[in-house]
């Protein structure tokens, strides 16, 4: 999974303030200030179109990139996953007969 770059905030003498809350756009420069309100703004679009429950499990996640791997996981699974699913559903398929007094 790929993280979102958190950018270093500095405190007028240099020094790295340990913080992943961009309090001053101002402290930024032009590519972290954009990453910032990109992932601003997805995340806010996320919390508008999931319910209570889902804010609840992805809620503890700083970027939208993790928030929506979680979510992705948790609705369709991991790769693995999906490919039991899939092996599954191929076997069912493979299985499917008529039964006596059935007709096509």
């Amino acid at each position: 999974m790929e993280n979102f770059p958190i950018p270093p905030k500095k405190d007028e003498n240099g020094q790295v303030i340990v913080s992943s809350d961009p309090l001053d756009l101002d402290d930024y420069t032009e590519e972290q200030s954009a990453v910032i309100t990109v992932n601003s703004k997805a995340k806010n679009l996320l919390y508008n179109t999931i319910s209570g429950e889902e804010y609840k499990k992805i809620s503890s996640y700083e970027t939208a990139k993790e928030m929506w791997y979680k979510l992705e996981v948790t609705y369709e699974g991991t790769n693995n996953v999906k490919e039991t699913r899939i092996n599954l559903l191929v076997r069912d398929y493979e299985l499917f007969h008529m039964k006596n007094g059935e007709s096509a």
